[in-house]
């Protein structure tokens, strides 16, 4: 099954290798920054959503007792993630093909994350609205993205298209959902938690 939408940037053989190798070593104190900030939250079951080549994944593996699952949509970003599991004999993490619209796994979650992934999502609120059934009682949905408003103007030139504004992240309400919205830096943190 091809779990990609019609535009939406596809990473094959080439691209998924490129895109690995840059992300390691580039995205590396990013990818440490939001593991320490998920930890905080002490998630037992994790799903992330966009796992791209499992940087992430790897370091939210560390998370004392938390599973974690992982969802992309591309063939050869599963085979490279699976690789760095295995190299790294780690025990916690399942890698399935799937996406924002597509979750493969029945389980309810702790905590969903996606990192630089949400730009690439075609309908971003109905992408939303299903990850969002996807939570257990007292889950949040965390959305980390380069943040446009904070981007000078060489930036916005170079990875606008792979940011989130302000005014975009406060158009999303979900009836239930606690939204919160933070900019760290070049960074801008949307959340969605469950109200009881």
């Amino acid at each position: 099954m091809d779990y990609y939408e019609k535009g939406e940037e596809r990473f094959g053989f080439v691209s998924s290798r490129i895109y690995s190798f840059g992300s390691s070593k580039a995205m590396k104190s990013f990818y440490s920054f939001i593991a320490n900030d998920i930890k905080k939250y002490r998630p037992r079951r994790i799903l992330d959503v966009g796992a791209g080549p499992g940087d992430l994944s790897l370091l939210l593996s560390k998370i004392k007792k938390a599973e974690v699952y992982c969802v992309d949509p591309s063939p050869s970003m599963k085979r490279i993630a699976e690789r760095k599991i295995i190299k790294n004999e780690i025990k916690n993490v399942k890698y399935e093909l799937g996406s924002s619209r597509h979750i493969l796994f029945s389980e309810k979650f702790d905590l969903i994350v996606t990192t630089i992934s949400f730009h690439h999502w075609k309908e971003k609120e109905k992408s939303i609205k299903y990850l969002l059934k996807k939570l257990n009682a007292r889950g949040i949905f965390i959305i980390y993205e380069f943040c446009y408003d904070k981007l000078n103007g060489f930036q916005r030139i170079s990875i606008g298209k792979h940011s989130l504004s302000i005014k975009e992240a406060e158009k999303y309400r979900f009836k239930g959902y606690k939204k919160n919205i933070e900019v760290i830096g070049k960074i801008i943190k949307l959340s969605f938690a469950k109200q009881s």
